[in-house]
């Protein structure tokens, strides 16, 4: 995650999708959400996180997407007029369900030298020492949401300098050992249709987090992007039941749901 990105189109079908999976149900329980922003510095040698033409007013927007969800809609608005496009607006508009966790400590290895076996164990101990106090923050949480810049690991080292732009499987594992559910953000690639990659990927989460029950949503605004869920045992019907729900409104012209064959 980039704060360039706040309340950019992407944005606008990941906090749907959260605020979907975590809202109160009719008896009045909800999942708590807690949410690792995997922050990196703000880059600018693309024009990604630009797209906020979707808040402008219209009736197409209205129709194509401030029907999803009004509040939503514009509470991102106001973060674009504002310019006050920064993660810590997300908390402060309270753009998520009440009770939502927020670790927003960035992730970087900006000013650590990088060229000697020292340097990548303090790169190592850096990143081992923000993965824990991502889970000590986020202990009370039912729903993990991980927003790393570009999703799951795909070869990079994690000591280098684009190891904090992905998650780890074993940084995953210890929510999913104390029961948490887990919504992962990943970008697909180039290589293959998306539908493809996010199938090689859930045969990935099966193997390396042993949960055959993770099912992906692919949001089709923007760049191609996909959103992992890995539902804990005790949270495997209502997470399932809430997506039937989300699908059955107005978003489903936006995400197509791919299961594991």
């Amino acid at each position: 995650m980039q704060n360039r990105y706040t309340a950019d189109i992407g944005d606008f079908g990941k906090y749907g999708l959260l605020r979907a999976l975590c809202s109160t149900v009719d008896d009045g329980s909800k999942l708590r959400l807690g949410v690792v922003w995997y922050l990196v510095p703000d880059e600018s040698h693309n024009a990604d996180g630009k797209f906020t033409r979707y808040l402008e007013p219209s009736p197409k927007n209205d129709c194509q997407f401030r029907q999803c969800d009004p509040e939503l809609y514009n509470a991102l608005a106001d973060i674009v007029r504002k310019k006050d496009r920064n993660v810590s607006s997300i908390r402060k508009y309270r753009i998520l369900p009440p009770g939502t966790i927020f670790y927003e400590e960035p992730l970087t290895f900006d000013g650590t030298p990088a060229n000697s076996p020292g340097a990548r164990r303090k790169r190592i101990a850096l990143r081992n020492g923000w993965v824990q106090d991502a889970l000590s923050a986020t202990n009370d949480c039912d729903v993990i949401f991980v927003d790393p810049d570009n999703g799951l690991e795909a070869g990079t080292k994690r000591h280098l300098k684009l190891g904090p732009k992905y998650v780890f499987f074993d940084e995953l594992e210890p929510y999913c050992k104390r029961g948490q559910s887990l919504v992962i953000y990943h970008h697909t690639s180039r290589r293959g249709t998306a539908e493809e990659q996010v199938r090689e990927r859930l045969a990935q989460i099966d193997e390396r987090l042993n949960n055959s029950s993770t099912f992906a949503l692919l949001y089709h605004r923007g760049s191609s992007r996909a959103f992992f869920v890995v539902p804990s045992e005790k949270h495997k019907n209502i997470l399932t039941e809430k997506v039937g729900q989300f699908m059955r409104g107005p978003w489903s012209q936006h995400f197509t749901v791919v299961r594991n064959r």
